[in-house]
């Protein structure tokens, strides 16, 4: 493409700049197709982009090749192998993307009301009534640290009202 521009008389301090161009506009077109692919949008733009540059490259470079079909094939291949290559990304980013959504777990939502909730328990200490210590309290939220206080007097069979006894260290 270089030489291209310096057929057509460009100053040749700017002959760089042709090739420059072109493949940019190349170049900036795959993460324009792949934004798009990524977020389920059009990709047409993008591949049109790609595609029309892709062929004028071709084009100049087939063009100041030699009138022999190896040479002009030669200057032909490093656009059709970029446009290829573009297209193998997508289908191994598509691939793992189809992939990973399999893998996923559905999340659901959780209500900010957790009155319905009831923490996992690791042990229920039955029948311990009104004589539970608050060494017996201690050791249930030892054991059960995601436990309410509603969970721990129901497991400690104590009533809410009848309150916790009164543990030394919080006096």
């Amino acid at each position: 493409m270089r030489y291209a521009a310096e057929l057509s008389r460009i100053d040749p301090v700017l002959t760089w700049a042709r090739p420059v161009c072109i493949d940019s506009l190349l170049v900036s077109g795959f993460p324009l197709i792949l934004r798009n692919s990524l977020r389920q949008e059009s990709t047409r733009f993008g591949w049109f982009v790609f595609s029309v540059f892709t062929l004028v490259s071709i084009l100049f470079n087939v063009t100041v090749s030699s009138n022999n079909l190896l040479s002009q094939a030669f200057h032909a291949i490093q656009p059709i192998t970029l446009m290829v290559t573009v297209e193998i990304l997508l289908s191994i980013v598509r691939s793992d993307l189809s992939s990973s959504e399999k893998n996923q777990v559905k999340v659901t939502t959780v209500t900010p009301d957790r009155s319905d909730v009831t923490p996992p328990v690791t042990m229920v200490h039955q029948g311990a009534g009104k004589n539970v210590t608050s060494d017996q309290v201690l050791q249930f939220f030892r054991e059960n640290p995601s436990a309410s206080y509603v969970t721990a007097a129901a497991n400690l069979n104590i009533a809410r009202q009848d309150g916790f006894p009164v543990c030394p260290q919080f006096a």
